[in-house]
């Protein structure tokens, strides 16, 4: 590795690791001159930082380094069975990001990655080649399947970038999926209706023990509000439901909560699922934190690990009966185990 020394920085991405092949990359450039305080560290490759033995998740999380990298492999992969792709010919989520700032006790990245740190490709121009010859047919892409991609537009930029991709495409459809408060930068493009701004709500008792660093309920529906105001398309997504001897009645509220504040008629659909996570990644996770999350005695079926088939069934049809007070059930969506 080699040092470029740089004043002293702030908690939040102190560091930056950047590999020398994309130093004089323009997103690497516009990133450095707003982390100008933070400490420069040139590598030949990222997973030097990233993949690296004896790391620890937990401590890592607590004061996160960012990691710019090219991009070698496919951005684009095909839809998970644990994800809907609502019906579209063809589902892609990309990956340009690995890692995220939030730090939910119930995240399957936990399981995935070995590092807590955020790593960044810069190259998403090569996601866009690779995407073109898939737009012949109608095509969905979730641009922030593995990440919260709004939680750091503001030093990305990579939102802007696929909005204006697919100003240029009327055969891709996006689905931009967040808990970030970070509306502003979408207050400066125009709505598309053809993407779908999707957030994630969960109650606030529900976010202050399991979604650490995530902004509160109230400023997500402050940020809801606001979009749909500027006429973008939103979908609320309720999903993952954390089971607790409480559900019934956080959720209901949640659900209060949210009609109170938007509008059921300016939304365009209302998801619903319950937790869900492959069992590699849940004995992963397990190794990182004592969350009663990781230890909930879940069924098992073909690799997945989800509430008991009484519980599950029991989250969807409260959900799905309270929500249809508000909401016409031919906008709302469930996610359940397939038998």
């Amino acid at each position: 590795m080699n040092a470029l020394p740089q004043p002293s920085s702030p908690k939040m991405f102190s560091h930056l690791y950047i590999e020398k092949k994309i130093l004089e990359h323009p997103q690497t450039q516009k990133i450095m001159e707003k982390f100008d305080r933070s400490q420069i560290i040139l590598i030949d490759h990222y997973k030097e930082v990233f993949n690296r033995s004896g790391q620890s998740f937990a401590a890592q999380s607590h004061s996160k380094k960012l990691i710019l990298a090219h991009k070698e492999g496919k951005f684009l992969h095909v839809g998970s069975q644990y994800s809907d792709g609502f019906d579209y010919e063809q589902f892609f989520y990309a990956s340009s990001v690995m890692g995220c700032l939030y730090d939910c006790d119930y995240c399957y990245l936990q399981g995935l990655y070995p590092s807590a740190n955020t790593v960044l490709f810069v190259n998403l121009e090569d996601a866009f080649r690779e995407l073109l010859p898939h737009l012949e047919r109608t095509t969905l892409v979730a641009t922030s399947y593995d990440t919260d991609t709004m939680a750091i537009e503001s030093l990305t930029s990579q939102t802007r970038q696929w909005i204006e991709f697919a100003e240029k495409h009327p055969s891709l459809h996006l689905e931009i999926r967040t808990k970030s408060a970070n509306y502003k930068p979408l207050l400066k493009l125009s709505p598309n209706p053809n993407i779908t701004l999707a957030w994630t709500l969960s109650p606030q008792s529900i976010i202050d023990r399991y979604e650490h660093d995530a902004p509160s309920l109230e400023k997500r529906l402050n940020a809801i509000s606001k979009v749909i105001f500027a006429g973008w398309n939103v979908r609320i997504c309720i999903d993952p439901v954390i089971y607790t001897g409480e559900f019934e009645t956080l959720y209901k509220e949640l659900i209060d909560t949210l009609f109170l504040k938007i509008d059921p008629s300016a939304i365009s659909q209302l998801t619903l699922g319950s937790f869900r996570m492959s069992t590699s990644h849940l004995r992963s996770l397990k190794k990182l934190r004592r969350s009663d999350v990781a230890f909930y005695p879940y069924a098992v079926r073909d690799d997945m690990v989800t509430y008991p088939e009484t519980i599950e069934s029991h989250i969807l049809e409260t959900l799905l009966s309270y929500a249809h007070h508000y909401i016409d059930e031919t906008r709302i969506r469930t996610w359940q185990r397939q038998s």
